[in-house]
């Protein structure tokens, strides 16, 4: 069990910590009586889901809704990822936020410190809420990502792994094998550049940070570790970069261009393996239906043999100004959401993963599985997946490596050079405002 884990070790919760935890911040005398007189309590959630992964947030909204009476969820939808941020922001200037909202990891940090978000370390374990083992029952890596200062501020939901997806056609057109090592796929694009094949080996998404970070990981570069001791300028680093950059010199891979996301450019035939995220299963599907290409999902290749991906995707957390009721009302939503039968409903309607083990071992989506088996590699992955640490101004840091990188393709900006500027530019962030 991590350090995350043992935070929730004997956490009771009781009235007094409740209200010193919570507080009255901008809760009138009528919001606090509510659910105390039998009302129902409104719970406003604020999210970024849209089409097929809307509906199934509104199911499971309308399903706590029915399933009891003290509370009232009220899904709002916020528009994109982008735009959600930006009502978060605007809604705590204003103090107009809602009870909940879906959030960014990196964006956690930067709430906390703001007194923006609750801290629910005392509010998780209640009668309505979860209970140690369902705690526990949580995958460690998608735990780590909430946490701030030692403290809990969200709790995953909306979560996905990196995955390689594969065209099984062009791997049987060169008689290979689906790749397992970064290794095996120079040797396929070895081979596909003699054979002057116009697809290429291995399709990355433009902005590939979390490709080098995984393979910089892999090679044994701690690149930004829980402490915040920065590496990313390593020789390991380096290393991983380096190789990067030179499969798409010499024409083994290539980034997705114009095109935006290489989900289409896979579709159509144009690599043989491509890494995304496991929630672009949807979008590659369509388009690789209608150009009949053979495809499924395998776990990242591995770099130095060691098999590591990175956890991305968005966490549950409440804010500060919700009063007592609401927090626990919301607290109960979320441990609605993590029940097993429900994060396995969520990861079969959305692509994302279950993030219980319990979740994935539940009948209903091992039978999914079986019947899908695109979604095996990334339920494999959960066991070794991580979450890079968080920290005050993350995103800004995020923004600088994405970046750089992108310099490094496009300008030819030598690779320790860029890692260099890279490392220090993340030290300054963190260190300003850590």
């Amino acid at each position: 069990m991590d350090r995350t884990k043992k935070m929730f070790g004997g956490v009771l919760l009781s009235a007094s910590l409740l209200l010193a935890a919570c507080g009255n911040k901008g809760a009138t005398n009528e919001e606090i009586n509510e659910g105390a007189d039998g009302e129902t309590v409104e719970i406003t959630f604020w999210h970024a889901m849209n089409g097929p992964n809307q509906e199934a947030i509104t199911n499971l909204t309308d399903e706590f809704n029915d399933s009891q009476d003290t509370y009232y969820v009220k899904e709002q939808n916020q528009g994109d990822y982008d735009t959600l941020n930006q009502s978060i922001i605007a809604g705590g200037a204003s103090q107009t936020l809602p009870t909940m909202s879906q959030l960014t990891p990196g964006d956690v940090p930067n709430l906390a410190n703001d007194g923006l978000l609750l801290s629910l370390d005392d509010l998780l374990i209640s009668e309505d809420g979860f209970t140690q083992e369902q705690l526990d029952d949580i995958y460690d890596g998608f735990l780590s990502s909430s946490v701030y200062n030692d403290e809990m501020y969200a709790i995953p939901f909306s979560k996905s792994t990196r995955v390689m997806y594969y065209n099984q056609d062009l791997l049987d057109e060169y008689g290979v094998d689906v790749p397992k090592t970064w290794d095996e796929v120079i040797t396929l694009g070895e081979m596909m550049v003699d054979a002057g094949d116009d697809a290429v080996a291995m399709g990355l998404e433009n902005a590939y940070e979390m490709e080098f970070e995984t393979m910089a990981r892999q090679n044994g570069s701690s690149f930004i570790s829980e402490d915040l001791e920065v590496a990313i300028d390593s020789p390991e680093s380096v290393e991983a970069l380096k190789f990067i950059t030179d499969m798409i010199d010499k024409g083994y891979a290539r980034t997705a261009g114009e095109d935006g996301f290489f989900s289409g450019p896979f579709g159509r035939g144009e690599s043989a393996l491509y890494i995304g995220s496991s929630a672009g299963t949807p979008h590659v599907a369509p388009v690789a239906e209608e150009n009949n290409v053979n495809w499924s999902t395998a776990e990242l290749p591995t770099y130095n043999n060691e098999q590591l991906t990175l956890f991305a995707g968005n966490d549950l957390g409440i804010f500060a100004s919700a009063s007592e009721e609401e927090a626990q009302g919301a607290i109960a939503f979320m441990a609605f959401l993590l029940q097993p039968e429900n994060t396995a409903q969520w990861a079969i309607d959305t692509g994302y993963v279950p993030v219980t083990e319990s979740g994935v071992n539940t009948e209903e989506y091992q039978t999914y599985l079986e019947e899908n088996p695109v979604s095996k590699a990334a339920t494999l992955e959960l066991d070794y997946g991580i979450s890079s640490p968080i920290f005050i101004g993350h995103s800004e840091y995020r923004n600088y490596l994405i970046d750089t990188l992108e310099e490094v393709l496009i300008n030819d900006l030598d690779e320790e050079e860029a890692l260099m500027n890279i490392n220090t530019t993340t030290e300054e962030i963190i260190s300003s405002n850590n």
